[in-house]
């Protein structure tokens, strides 16, 4: 499919290693950005569009609830679902994720045809 055809999930994660594997994984069925940071997701965002962001909880100077936050306060990134990548599993740890209502979590440990599962279901709810 030609890329600007693709649904483009954007990826905001400080681990360029595991940003390159979900990238390797979604390469084929998405345009796939990746950001090292919340200042560099939104630059991007200014004059980019994506129809999906995963984006890791647990990142240096802007963590991502404060990403979501301002994701969330900006009309024009509102619309965009959320899907958070976290490492741990612990109740605690979730709860206060799905607190913050994304449209979706999932540890890292995923596997790849998880990870396209639950895309193809974050794409299925959304009604724009």
């Amino acid at each position: 499919m030609p890329e600007k055809l693709k649904k483009r999930v954007l990826i905001i994660d400080d681990d360029p290693q595991y940003m390159k594997t979900i990238r390797e994984w979604l390469k084929d069925d998405y345009a796939v950005t990746m950001t090292i940071s919340g200042e560099q997701a939104f630059t991007w965002l200014k004059d980019n569009w994506a129809d999906v962001i995963l984006l890791d909880y647990e990142l240096p100077v802007m963590p991502g609830p404060q990403i979501m936050e301002k994701l969330y306060d900006n009309e024009a990134t509102r619309p965009i679902p959320v899907v958070v990548l976290t490492g741990k599993n612990d109740r605690e740890s979730i709860m206060r994720i799905i607190s913050m209502c994304p449209a979706d979590y999932l540890l890292k440990n995923i596997s790849r045809d998880e990870l396209l599962e639950k895309l193809a279901k974050v794409f299925k709810n959304i009604h724009r």
